[in-house]
């Protein structure tokens, strides 16, 4: 099984266009089912657009005619992941169409070019950019999910294909190119014009040959068939050691396979790193600012608040990776607080400070009212307290005196003593 990724060269015309190709004008295309999205929102949408590309479509394409269901999902959001990195789902719309007439697996996708949030241009895909991580995604994906390598030499050196052949005509192919190159190890088929005898000798007329390829008519079929690849080449020339050749480099090519998908891995998640940090910064929703928008509205609430709470001493502090707004966290990974709820803590915050600033001065006219009253009152206290200690000296010297007095009015009434020989 082998996935291919394919993105088509349009975009420019009305949303009928593509979603009319993927599922009929009547929306009854045989084989055609819609998995995801849909149709007539992701149409009006790209008409909507004023953009000079609209929409982005593709196709993975594989060589299965179906995959269970759940591999389908799986493989769908890989490539959302792929070309709408860092975006929510609710941020883009995607429409997803199952094609199986060809006698394969078609998953066709349908973006609008614009971001749902922000109404933006949305470009999920372009070539010059994004190709090095396409080429590694699909590197990775064939891995990741045990799927072919498309460029394993035994299906790009002697053959290759258009993607849209179906899949009947591409194994007959196959078949004839396997048989030739067998003719080729066995030395019945040295060149060729070896090759378009064998082929017009076993029924398939070649009409058609070029420096590249030839073209051939599959009996019963009325539609000519291209071969391509080394062996159907003008310049091809079989030497005896071919097969031995061919052989090798398909052996070379394998055995550092899984060190291809393990360096398709890590430069396709880098790749993707990068791609989801520019989707984010760019894409933020409309009604929500920036970090940094935000963080400059903090410091002038933070400079406000300061200012308000400096003359009754409290001490706010804001710390500087997670800061708070009525339980609002703000955080490097980008929580924000939309446009309105800032105004409104800016004027909450405004009707605070007018409220604190009244106190104040109410509280400093009470303290200039009352200040002579305890002006007063302390003079009095002083006065008062100046008396009672005069009164108390005075008491205090009377006391004495009067003690003085006490002991000599004792010691005149005491009876001389007078031996009686």
């Amino acid at each position: 099984m082998i996935m291919l990724v394919k993105f088509h060269n349009r975009g420019k015309g009305v949303g009928a266009g593509p979603v009319d190709y993927l599922l009929g004008k009547d929306r009854n295309r045989e084989l055609a089912s819609v998995l995801r999205g849909d149709p007539e929102q992701t149409r009006e949408l790209i008409d909507s657009l004023h953009f000079a590309k609209k929409y982005t479509s593709g196709v993975l394409t594989f060589e299965e005619s179906d995959l269970p269901e759940s591999k389908k999902q799986e493989l769908m959001n890989e490539l959302e992941r792929h070309l709408l990195a860092g975006l929510d789902a609710n941020q883009y719309d995607c429409l997803w169409v199952e094609h199986r007439d060809k006698g394969r697996l078609e998953l066709n996708f349908v973006i609008p070019n614009v971001e749902l949030t922000t109404s933006k241009r949305l470009q999920p895909y372009y070539d010059r950019v994004d190709r090095v991580r396409n080429d590694a995604f699909q590197t990775y994906m064939n891995g990741k999910h045990g799927l072919s390598d498309p460029n394993d030499p035994s299906k790009t050196r002697s053959m290759s294909y258009s993607r849209d052949l179906p899949a009947n005509r591409k194994e007959i192919a196959e078949h004839i190119t396997t048989a030739l190159i067998n003719l080729i190890a066995t030395g019945v088929v040295k060149d060729r014009d070896d090759i378009v005898k064998s082929l017009n000798s076993n029924g398939f007329n070649v009409v058609r040959n070029t420096k590249k390829s030839l073209s051939i008519r599959i009996p019963g079929d009325s539609k000519n068939t291209r071969l391509s690849g080394d062996i159907y080449e003008q310049s091809f020339r079989a030497s005896p050691s071919f097969s031995e050749e061919n052989r090798a480099s398909i052996e070379r090519y394998r055995k550092n396979y899984t060190q291809r998908v393990s360096k398709a891995r890590k430069l396709y998640e880098s790749e993707i790193d990068k791609k989801q940090k520019y989707n984010r910064e760019r894409y933020r929703p409309a009604e929500l600012r920036s970090i940094k928008t935000v963080n400059n509205a903090l410091e002038t609430v933070q400079e406000r608040i300061k200012k308000v709470t400096k003359q009754n001493n409290v001490d706010l502090q804001l710390g500087n990776s997670i800061r708070c707004i009525n339980g609002n966290r703000i955080t490097s990974s980008g929580l924000e607080i939309s446009n309105n709820q800032i105004n409104d803590r800016l004027n909450q915050y405004e009707r605070d400070s007018k409220t604190i600033d009244a106190h104040d001065s109410d509280f400093r006219e009470v303290e200039q009212k009352a200040k002579p009253s305890i002006r007063g009152t302390s003079e009095q206290i002083s006065r008062a307290l100046n008396t009672i200690g005069e009164t108390f000296e005075r008491y205090g010297n009377a006391a004495i005196k009067l003690d003085k007095l006490h002991r000599e009015q004792r010691i005149e009434s005491k009876p001389s003593f007078r031996p009686r020989f």
